[in-house]
């Protein structure tokens, strides 16, 4: 559905609805904090009152983040008359609340960007060619009568812009990407001060674990990896929301084309990080049950050992490497 269909079927059904969910995918990004945050602000315009469901324990952001406007509530207890999932390839990675409410809801829409995305949802708007969920949410937004660019939701969509095109570098970047950029900056934000916050300001723990994370690569051939176990992250006072930016920070190295980063979250549970500046790392993605975008995807498996998924996720890539090079 394009963006003039969509805004119009949600704007009609937000005019009716008195409750409206919002939720972004579990570990939130920038991305996904600051679409959700950007659409909770433009329904709030409108005079409702929106009940958002946010996974994210770490303080990156909280220049935009108003903690107080996460539901903690009982999930038994929401009932809304529209759900809007926002930055999340499938329904599983709503979250326990987040999918709960969503498949319990009368209408629902689904706003992202990544290619994984199959448009699940009553409608859908799905452009995986888009740098960021919140440059899509732009686009809707936009269009709804009387709506006014604050300069809050300017920051929330600055931060989605910056975060998933890490500062406009990601081939994902557009002419579109930097029109909005403009259209955002105009409002004043202090956009200078929202790209060192979000990408390069760290505390000590989150510098230290990246210090651990890359004293651990290798590189095989032009594949770089790292990977932690639950004992490094934890023996710096670290927390995985902190762990973000290392698998952009492996594709730097000298040589590399493809970069995975393997980290253990406890009790076999594996998450797996890709990011590329060739291959097609979705595909790896998906065979082994995750997906995201062409250059950058992820996956999380169970019941593994870091050492056990790092070698199926080296293998994958090494497979398509062969396979892209026929």
């Amino acid at each position: 559905m394009n963006s003039e269909n969509f805004t119009q079927k949600l704007y009609d059904a937000l005019q009716k609805a008195d409750t409206i969910a919002l939720s972004a995918h579990i570990n939130a990004d920038g991305d996904a904090i600051g679409s959700t945050l950007a659409m909770a602000a433009a329904l709030e315009a409108m005079g409702k009152k929106p009940v958002v469901f946010l996974y994210y324990k770490g303080s990156k952001f909280d220049y935009i983040l108003d903690r107080e406007k996460i539901y903690t509530g009982n999930k038994q207890t929401v009932k809304p008359d529209v759900f809007i999932s926002l930055d999340c390839g499938d329904i599983f990675r709503l979250g326990d609340k987040g999918r709960s409410v969503f498949e319990n809801s009368p209408l629902t829409f689904n706003i992202d960007h990544h290619i994984s995305n199959i448009g699940y949802g009553d409608y859908s708007y799905v452009f995986p060619e888009a740098s960021s969920t919140c440059e899509l949410v732009y686009e809707v937004i936009k269009d709804f009568p009387g709506f006014k660019l604050t300069k809050y939701i300017a920051e929330c969509l600055y931060t989605g812009l910056i975060t998933d095109t890490y500062s406009f570098k990601h081939s994902s970047t557009g002419r579109r990407t930097l029109e909005i950029a403009a259209d955002l900056i105009e409002t004043g934000i202090d956009f200078s001060e929202i790209q060192a916050a979000a990408l390069y300001r760290k505390d000590m723990a989150e510098a230290k674990v990246h210090a651990k994370a890359l004293l651990n690569a290798e590189l095989e051939g032009k594949t770089a990896y790292t990977t932690l176990t639950l004992r490094e992250i934890r023996s710096v006072g670290a927390i995985f929301e902190q762990l973000s930016g290392i698998a952009e920070s492996c594709l730097n190295i000298t040589g590399a084309e493809v970069s995975v980063f393997v980290y253990d979250k406890g009790n076999g549970t594996i998450r797996c990080s890709f990011r590329s500046m060739g291959i097609d790392v979705n595909k790896v993605a998906m065979d082994l049950g995750g997906g995201g975008h062409v250059r950058a995807a992820g996956c999380t498996l169970e019941n593994s050992t870091v050492e056990d998924a790092l070698e199926k996720c080296l293998k994958g890539i090494r497979e398509e490497i062969e396979r892209e090079s026929k």
